[in-house]
């Protein structure tokens, strides 16, 4: 038997109160408890969130400065070395230590430049969760590219050219760099090329000679002279004059012919300038068909050259569309120096040195000459009969005119009063004797048997045979190339120079033109290929990266 010892038995009022009781104390203990738990919770929340705010910001800023950094070095206007400013940004930003790497894919018209970097911190509160550090990552890239295409390829065709087959390779180099540089049809960017080839001359030909203001002395041939200051700019006025360069030839001394045979200034299309062309096969024909001969002026080159670049000749390429005479798939070349898809570029290439640069004396560039000429009636140039006055006593008839037909008779009948062919015969100007005989023939010819006859001095007839002087020397002509070179980088047009076998002259000249020490080529052979086609590659990279 259990003895009872709980006392009097409970109401049910009072048990029902004492559960309650023990209820409201339990739950009490379990609020408070899960009261803790979430409290620590906001605590931890808040506390990561934290970590994470900084982390971003740490990010964000990192980021910006990668932005900028690889935005300032890809600019094509910068000469700085891509990776050491956008290490420069970080280090100038308080960031140093955190970039991570740097890219940089840098062509003639391109440059890519892309870089990586990370920044670490110590959380302050997710170490709890064994976090110990955390990494803001940035990542970027730029990229600017210039998608159309200027190039004036500056050719020589000077005598010198003819030796160990350097015209040949020249003409295989060329070629071979046209094809690399002229786009498809259809492409998303154009390329276009200026072709100028020059020896002691620069033949603007039968079609861009009609779009400059060339003087009238004559209409043999169609090539200009500069003064001095026109190498102090880059364009070439349409609409002021530019001196025609005499027609003539200081070498032949044949008196047998109807017209001169290799004038100074050529008389056809021969060399003549090309402007803006797109057209590979066309390119590459007036390249094969350029020869050697003549002396070197690389000054009248480069100055065709970079004119034609310049914006000033838009015009230029506008008429010759409306005309018919250029693509108008090239409307609106040259472009502004400040176009940003735009790049400029001339090859220019030489095997020798400036030499002198020719024209007639002013005295036998303009005017009448004393020579008369009998056509005979007929259009047979053969037949003709000819005449000097040697003796002018104007306002008489005892003026004195040599017979050139009757040079080995008697002087009664070489020398008379009258011109050979009397009232039919008449004076034929400067131009037009000098165009049908070289000086020294025409000298010869007319001046040689009367000075040997006692009828004119010495000095005369020397005057004649030496009817050309020299009005440009190599120094002045390396001078003139310095200063136009010059022009053509300071406007940002990018200037390759090739030395191709050229002597020590030449070669200096050459390096001095280039825009920096890796645009300048010194070449001998077949090397030629390989520095045209470095250039070419160059400049194609761009398509690479549209």
């Amino acid at each position: 038997m259990h003895k009872d010892i709980s006392g009097p038995p409970l109401s049910v009022r009072e048990r029902m109160a004492t559960r309650l009781h023990r209820f409201r104390r339990d739950d009490a203990g379990t609020i408070t408890v899960l009261a803790m738990i979430i409290f620590v919770g906001i605590i931890a929340i808040c506390g990561f969130g934290v970590d994470l705010m900084m982390n971003e910001m740490k990010r964000a800023k990192l980021q910006a400065t990668l932005d900028r950094a690889v935005l300032a070095a890809a600019d094509l206007e910068q000469d700085l070395d891509p990776a050491a400013v956008v290490d420069d940004y970080f280090v100038k930003s308080g960031m140093d230590g955190t970039l991570s790497s740097t890219s940089v894919d840098d062509g003639l018209n391109y440059r890519v430049v892309s870089a990586t970097a990370q920044q670490s911190s110590n959380p302050l509160f997710l170490g709890v969760l064994g976090i110990d550090q955390m990494i803001a990552p940035a990542a970027g890239e730029a990229m600017e590219r210039m998608s159309n295409v200027e190039i004036s390829l500056v050719l020589d065709r000077s005598g010198s050219m003819g030796s160990n087959n350097k015209i040949q390779n020249l003409r295989a180099a060329a070629r071979e760099f046209v094809d690399t540089v002229i786009q498809p049809e259809g492409a998303p960017s154009l390329t276009t090329v200026n072709l100028v080839s020059y020896n002691a001359t620069v033949n603007l030909g039968s079609v861009v000679s009609q779009y400059f203001n060339l003087s009238a002395e004559h209409n043999y041939s169609s090539c200009a002279i500069f003064p001095d200051t026109a190498f102090d700019t880059l364009g070439i006025s349409r609409t002021s004059e530019l001196d025609r360069l005499s027609h003539f030839d200081p070498w032949s001394s044949s008196e047998y012919t109807t017209e001169i045979s290799q004038p100074w200034c050529p008389d056809d299309d021969y060399g003549a300038i090309v402007v803006q062309s797109a057209d590979a096969t066309a390119l590459k024909g007036h390249i094969d068909n350029l020869g050697a001969g003549g002396n070197t002026a690389i000054d009248l080159g480069m100055k065709w050259g970079t004119a034609l670049l310049d914006p000033s000749a838009q015009s230029l390429v506008d008429d010759m569309i409306a005309d018919g005479q250029a693509d108008p798939i090239v409307a609106g070349r040259p472009s502004a120096y400040t176009d940003p898809d735009a790049l400029k570029i001339i090859v220019l290439m030489t095997d020798g040195a400036n030499t002198t640069e020719y024209d007639l004396k002013p005295e036998f560039q303009t005017g009448m000459s004393e020579i008369f000429i009998d056509d005979r009636g007929d259009n047979n140039p053969t037949n003709d009969r000819f005449s000097s006055r040697i003796v002018d006593q104007s306002g008489t008839s005892s003026d004195v005119y040599y017979w050139d037909r009757y040079e080995n008779y008697s002087n009664s009948y070489k020398y008379r009063n009258s011109p050979d062919g009397g009232s039919n015969a008449r004076q034929m100007s400067n131009a037009e004797t000098f165009a049908r005989w070289g000086t020294r023939g025409r000298a010869t010819k007319f001046y040689r048997t009367p000075y040997r006859d006692g009828r004119v001095s010495y000095s005369t007839y020397a005057g004649q045979y030496n009817a050309y002087e020299g009005i440009v020397y190599a120094d002045h002509a390396d001078t003139r190339l310095a200063a136009i070179c010059g022009q053509a980088r300071d406007a940002g047009i990018v200037v390759f120079a090739i030395g191709f076998e050229a002597p020590q002259r030449g070669l200096d000249a050459m390096e001095n033109c280039a825009s920096s020490p890796s645009h300048y080529f010194d070449v001998a052979g077949v090397e030629i290929s390989d520095a045209f086609n470095s250039i070419a590659r160059t400049i194609t990279q761009l398509r690479l990266t549209q």
